[in-house]
């Protein structure tokens, strides 16, 4: 279990690592750009717009199918839940109704 623990670390900060890495870069490169375009707007606007496509294009090709099962998942137990709660309701008016006469 104490292995578990020292692999999770170490996984850990390596993702760190290159998420830091990843963002310097990208830093780089709007700093980069801003010197050949005279304008850190610009850079700026073309970078977020690249990436925004392809999180649209990551999206479409892959993450579209997950979203959509788990859509389908969460609808089968709002299902399931919903007669449950109408099971419920019943042996509640079966059991609790009280008839007066």
């Amino acid at each position: 279990m104490r292995e578990n623990h020292s692999y999770f670390a170490t996984l850990l900060i390596v993702a760190l690592a290159a998420l830091a890495a990843a963002l310097l870069l990208v830093v780089a490169l709007v700093v980069w750009l801003a010197e050949l375009m005279g304008s850190i707007i610009y850079p700026c606007l073309l970078l977020g717009i690249l990436f925004a496509a392809l999180a649209i294009i990551l999206y479409k090709v892959s993450l579209r199918d997950i979203m959509r099962e788990i859509d389908e998942r969460l609808g089968v137990i709002y299902e399931v839940m919903k007669l449950l709660r109408e099971g419920v309701e019943w042996v509640k008016r079966v059991l609790f109704s009280t008839t007066r006469e």
